[in-house]
């Protein structure tokens, strides 16, 4: 029974990481170094279930593991997305893309006008319907879940090695 509980556990601290990552304001650039906060999910949750429970994972066995981490995460990620959009009206990663086009005004005078109307689409407000999350909870998925296992087998490589060396 306690192998099972740290499990859960470790899938629930993988899946938090994602949600904090694609939701909390300033935290969502993180993704944008290759998901990298959606791989760390995956590091963190294989990390943590082979270190409490002292259990050996392979290669295919720690990215199945990570990738259900991805899978509960992106599932909580995108509905927390929807709450926050059609409850709130705010839309997770705004501020971040607002910032950065922000710092690339002024770099080349004939993009100004494109930076402009990129400022205008993310301010404009935005609607989603059940079946634009239902869409998005897919992709969503199909995108963190193989993150997340890869951050997984890195994780379970880099043990392996310093395993190897002791």
């Amino acid at each position: 029974m306690q192998r099972s509980e740290e499990r859960s556990k470790a899938l629930g601290y993988g899946a938090l990481v994602i949600v904090v990552t694609t939701t909390v304001p300033l935290l969502t650039i993180v993704n944008m170094f290759f998901f990298a906060g959606i791989l760390s999910a995956g590091a963190l949750s294989a990390y943590y279930y082979i270190i409490t429970c002292q259990q050996k994972l392979s290669l295919p066995e720690a990215f199945t593991f990570s990738g259900y981490a991805g899978v509960l995460g992106s599932i909580l990620s995108v509905t927390a997305g929807y709450i926050l959009i059609t409850v709130f009206d705010y839309r997770p990663g705004t501020e971040e893309f607002l910032y950065i086009s922000d710092q690339l005004k002024g770099v080349s005078p004939e993009q100004d006008t494109r930076i402009s109307q990129f400022q205008e689409m993310l301010r404009a407000p935005l609607e989603m319907s059940f079946v634009d999350y239902l869409l998005s909870l897919v992709i969503t998925i199909v995108i963190y879940a193989p993150v997340a296992g890869l951050g997984g087998v890195i994780v379970v490589w880099i043990l392996k090695r310093q395993a190897a060396r002791a």
